[in-house]
């Protein structure tokens, strides 16, 4: 490289297209099968008077044995104990809205609670009626 020419940045240019490849396709990446981003242009917008669908984040502590959900991104929360569903509910700190549940011994929960299937089914309403002091 002279000295008049400065060096290149390899990531301030896109990458040359590949023949046959859809755009933004890089050599190396497998397809993504149809359907898995949804319908072209997105979701259809919600009807009049429904929500908007909320994205829910799952994860599972295989070292702790324990199963959470959030509704929507984590956001502090306050917990309480749902003895009827043998779960941890998470709820906004302001308002009784649920935004979560952790579920503690998950294996064993699941042998209990779980579907044939090995899944299982969460009926959580969307505001707290239970006790908060718990």
């Amino acid at each position: 490289m002279s000295e008049s020419t400065p060096p290149q940045d390899p990531g301030s240019h896109p990458a040359e297209p590949v023949p046959g490849m859809p755009p933004g396709m890089l050599p190396g990446m497998p397809p993504i099968p149809p359907g898995v981003l949804g319908p072209p242009g997105g979701p259809p917008p919600p009807a009049d008077g429904d929500p908007p669908p909320i994205e829910t984040f799952t994860q599972y502590d295989q070292e702790r044995d324990v199963f959470h959900c959030s509704y929507g991104p984590v956001q502090p929360a306050r917990t309480v104990w749902d003895e009827d569903r043998e779960i941890q509910v998470r709820l906004d700190m302001h308002s009784r809205r649920v935004v979560g549940f952790s579920i503690p011994e998950f294996a064993k929960w699941l042998e209990e609670h779980g579907t044939e299937d090995g899944g299982f089914e969460m009926d959580l309403p969307e505001h707290w009626e239970g006790a908060l002091d718990n």
